[in-house]
C-alpha cells in the first residue's frame, strides 16, 4: 500500500474540459474520491484485525488501487510521447516506500526485544529482512509448508508485510510489461492501450486459473503466493486502461445533452453498492480461509464501482462521504496505518496473553495506531516524498533506496548473526559443557572443564529451528519416481552417506523424523544414507485407512520403499493420542510383512510422550529448574508396550526400539537433561538432544541384534 500525497489523487491521462453533466469525473481529472477509498479500506482492515480477528478483504482493494494508479502514471507518459524509463520508477516509488517500512521493521524488532521471549528473535528477524527486502511472502510460504516452521511461533508482528511484498514486486515487474508493450506498439504503429489491454488481460486469465486451483489445492500457500494474486493488479490495469476513455466519452456526451434525472443517479447508486459490497465482504465471507480465489473479486467489483462512478456532485454521493476532511486524512496515513498497527495488536496481545482485543483495549490501539502513523507520515513520509534534492534525479532517488538498505539491513544481519554466533560458541563448548541424555549413562563423569554455568542448548534464540532434516533432496537413483513423484519431491529428503551405501529410511510423523536425529551421525559414521519421508501428524501405516491426507502420504512412501528396497526403516508401531491413549499403529502386521519380505529391517520405535507443560515458554518465565515446568510421563507409556507380542511374532527382521526413559527419566520429562533443552514444544524433542542419545540408541539396537 504505497504512500500517496495529501491531495487527492489523479487517475488516468490528462485531459481537459469542464465536468460533465451528472457530476462524473472526466479523464485525468484529480479523484479524491479514490483517496478517499483508500482510508476507508485500510480503516477496515484494522477493525476486522482488532476487533474481530478477521480479514476484510481491504487488501485486496489495495492491491486493485495500486495497480489502477500505476498504470495512470505510465500512461500519461505513453501519451505524451515519453520514455517509460522504469528504473527512474523504482527509484522514485521505493525511495518513497523504504523510509517507513524500515523505520517500522526496526520499531517492531525492538517491541519484540521486549515483549516476546528470547525463542521468538530468531524469526522475527527473519521477517524483518524478509520486510524490508519484500519478499516476506515467500518467507511466509516457505513457513506455511514448513510443518517444523509452522509449529514454531503464532502470528509474527511482521505477518502484515506479505501484501507490501507481493505490491514492490508488482511494482518491479509491471514497469517492464509496460515499457514491453509499449515499445511492441510504438514499434508496430499499434495502439498502446490495446496492446496493454491484451497484456493484462492474458496475466489476468493465467494468474486467475492458477489462483482458483492453488487455492482449491493449497490455500495457505496461494493466499500468500505472488502469482495467485497478479490477477488483482491485472484487473486494476485494465480498469485503469479502460476508465479514462469511458470518462471522456462520458464527458463529451455530457457535454451535447443534458441528463435524465434517473441517469444521474446512477452513479449515486453504484458508489453505495460498492461501499456496501466492501465493507460487507469481511462479514459474510472467511476471507482469510477463501482467498484470493475467485471470491476476492468481490471486493474488487466493489471498489471497481466507487472508481466508476467517480465524482457524482450528488449531496447523496458516496464521493460526498470519501472526500471529507476525514477521509482525506484517514487516506494521508493509509499506508502508516496499515504500517503500524499489526505489530501493536500482535505484540500488546503476546504481552496480555489474550487471543483477541476487547472493546476498551481495542480502542485504545486504534487510537494509538492512528497517532503513530500520523507521526510516522509527518516525520517520515512526507519530508523524504517531498525532498527536492532526492526527486530531482533517479540516481539520487536509488541512493535513499540503498541507504535505506543498508540502515535497516545492517543491525537485523548483525543482530541474527550474534545470536547464531552465542549458539555456535556453546556448540564448540558442548562435549564439555552440554552432555545431554550422555548424563544417563551410570558410568558418565563430569568434564573436567565443564562450566557450570554454560546455558543449555539449543539456546533460546535458536531453540525454533532446532528441527532434524535431511541435508538435500533425494537425487539420482535415491529420487521418487512413478505417480508419486511429484508429490514426494518436496517431502524426500537425504543425507547422503558413501555413493551405492547401505539406505536407512525414516518415515512417519515430525516425532519420528526428530528422533532420527539420533540415527543420522550413526548412519553417518557407518557410511550409510539416511531417507527422510515425513506428513506431519501422519503415522507411517499403509495397510490401514486413516484420513485422505495420511493415506496418500502412506500410499507414496510405501511405493518409494518398494522402489528403492532400503536396507532398513525406522517407523513408529505405536501411537499416542492426544488423550494420553497408547495404541498399535493401524495395520502394522501386513506393513512389518511387507517390509520383512522385500529383505528391509524395521526399527519399530514406541511413539514418544506429549507433554502437559509447554517447556520453553515455561522455562522462559520461570527458569529452567521450576518443577512446574516437569511434566509426567503419560501412564501407557510406563507399561509393556501394546505391540510386544506382535513384534515378536513379525515374519521379518525386527528391532523394537524404546527410548522413552532417556526423554523421561523416573517418570517424569524434565524441560533440560544434561545442560541440553530435551524439548521444543509438547510433541517434539529437539535435535540437539536427539543426538545426545545417538550413544545409548547404538547400543539398544545392536541389543536387539541390529549391525550397521
Amino acid at each position: 500500500m504505497p504512500s500517496q500525497p495529501s491531495s487527492p489523487v489523479r487517475a488516468g491521462t490528462a485531459a481537459a474540459g469542464a465536468a460533465p453533466a451528472g457530476g462524473s469525473t472526466p479523464a485525468g481529472r484529480f479523484r479524491p474520491e479514490l483517496h478517499g477509498l483508500r482510508g476507508l479500506a485500510i480503516g477496515l482492515v484494522v477493525l476486522y484485525h482488532v476487533w474481530f480477528d478477521r480479514v476484510s478483504g481491504g487488501v485486496d482493494v489495495f492491491l486493485f488501487i495500486s495497480a489502477f494508479l500505476l498504470v495512470g502514471t505510465f500512461l500519461r507518459k505513453a501519451d505524451a510521447g515519453r520514455a517509460m524509463r522504469p528504473p527512474a520508477y523504482w527509484a522514485r516509488t521505493f525511495k518513497r516506500l523504504l523510509p517507513p517500512t524500515a523505520v517500522v521493521a526496526l520499531a517492531t524488532l525492538a517491541g519484540v526485544y521486549l515483549v516476546l521471549p528470547a525463542d521468538r528473535w530468531m524469526t522475527a528477524l527473519t521477517d524483518a529482512i524478509g520486510s524490508v527486502l519484500h519478499v516476506e511472502n515467500w518467507v511466509l510460504v516457505r513457513r506455511g509448508v514448513d510443518y517444523y516452521a509452522a509449529e514454531e511461533t503464532g502470528a509474527s508482528a511482521f505477518q502484515h508485510f506479505w501484501s507490501l511484498s507481493i505490491q514492490g514486486q508488482v511494482f518491479l515487474a509491471w514497469p517492464l510489461l509496460i515499457a514491453g508493450g509499449v515499445l511492441l506498439a510504438r514499434w508496430r504503429g499499434w495502439s498502446v492501450r490495446g496492446v496493454l489491454a491484451v497484456v493484462f488481460a492474458l496475466v489476468l486469465v493465467a494468474s486467475f486459473a492458477w489462483s482458483v486451483h492453488s487455492t482449491a489445492v493449497q490455500q495457505e500457500i496461494a493466499y500468500f503466493d505472488t502469482f495467485a494474486r497478479l490477477w488483482e493488479f491485472a484487473a486494476g490495469s485494465l480498469l485503469g486502461l479502460a476508465l479514462p476513455v469511458w470518462e471522456e466519452r462520458r464527458a463529451r456526451t455530457g457535454r451535447r445533452r443534458r441528463p435524465r434525472p434517473r441517469t444521474a443517479l446512477v452513479p449515486v447508486v453504484m458508489g453505495w453498492a460498492g461501499i456496501i459490497g466492501l465493507v460487507s465482504c469481511g462479514l459474510l465471507v472467511d476471507v482469510q480461509g477463501a482467498f484470493p480465489g475467485w471470491i476476492a473479486a468481490w471486493p474488487l467489483a466493489a471498489a471497481a464501482l466507487v472508481l466508476c462512478s467517480g465524482t457524482t456532485g450528488h449531496p447523496l454521493g458516496v464521493d460526498r462521504l470519501l472526500s471529507t476532511r476525514p477521509g482525506r486524512v484517514l487516506g494521508d496515513i493509509s499506508y502508516g496505518l496499515y504500517l503500524v498497527h499489526w505489530p501493536l495488536l500482535t505484540l500488546y496481545l503476546a504481552r496480555a496473553g489474550k487471543e483477541r482485543a476487547g472493546l476498551l483495549d481495542g480502542l485504545v490501539l486504534i487510537l494509538l495506531s492512528l497517532v503513530l502513523a500520523w507521526l510516522l507520515t509527518k516525520v517520515v513520509d512526507t519530508p523524504v516524498r517531498r525532498w527536492r534534492w532526492a526527486g530531482a534525479k533517479a540516481r539520487r532517488g536509488g541512493l535513499v533506496v540503498l541507504s535505506c538498505f543498508v540502515l535497516a539491513l545492517a543491525p537485523m544481519i548483525g543482530a541474527q548473526q550474534h545470536l547464531l554466533g552465542e549458539q555456535r560458541e556453546a556448540e564448540a563448548r558442548a562435549v564439555a559443557d552440554n552432555p545431554g541424555a550422555r548424563v544417563l549413562d551410570p558410568d558418565f563423569t563430569v568434564h573436567p572443564d565443564a562450566d557450570p554455568s554454560a546455558e543449555p542448548l539449543p539456546t533460546a534464540a535458536t531453540i525454533g529451528k532446532d528441527w532434524f532434516t535431511g541435508t538435500e533432496p533425494c537425487t539420482g537413483a535415491l529420487e521418487p519416481q512413478g505417480e508419486a513423484a511429484e508429490r514426494l519431491s518436496t517431502r524426500c529428503a537425504q543425507i547422503p552417506g558413501e555413493e551405492g551405501g547401505p539406505v536407512l529410511v525414516s518415515a512417519g510423523n515430525s516425532r519420528i523424523e526428530q528422533f532420527t536425529g539420533a540415527l543420522a551421525p550413526l548412519a553417518a559414521r557407518e557410511g550409510w544414507t539416511v531417507i527422510t519421508l515425513w506428513e506431519g501428524g501422519c503415522t507411517y501405516a499403509p495397510d490401514a485407512h486413516v484420513n485422505e491426507v495420511c493415506d496418500r502420504f502412506s500410499a507414496d512412501t510405501e511405493a518409494y520403499i518398494e522402489q528403492i528396497a532400503p536396507e532398513a526403516v525406522v517407523l513408529n508401531t505405536t501411537f499416542l493420542s492426544t488423550d494420553y491413549e497408547e495404541t498399535v499403529v493401524p495395520g502394522i502386521e501386513q506393513t512389518l510383512a511387507s517390509l520383512g519380505a522385500q529383505g528391509s529391517t524395521v526399527m519399530a520405535l514406541r511413539d514418544q510422550p506429549r507433554l502437559e507443560v509447554e517447556p520453553v515458554p515455561c522455562t522462559e518465565e520461570k527458569g529452567t529448574e521450576d518443577p512446574s515446568c516437569i511434566s509426567p510421563l503419560p501412564a501407557p507409556l510406563a507399561e509393556e508396550r501394546p505391540d510386544a507380542a506382535l513384534l515378536e511374532q513379525a515374519p521379518g527382521p525386527v528391532v523394537p526400539l524404546d527410548v522413552n526413559d532417556l526423554i523421561c527419566p523416573g517418570g517424569e520429562c524434565p524441560p533440560v537433561i544434561g545442560n541440553v533443552r530435551v524439548s521444543l514444544d509438547d510433541d517434539h524433542i529437539t535435535e540437539t538432544y536427539a543426538i545426545s542419545m545417538q550413544g545409548e540408541v547404538d547400543a539398544r539396537l545392536r541389543e536387539g541384534g541390529f549391525r550397521w
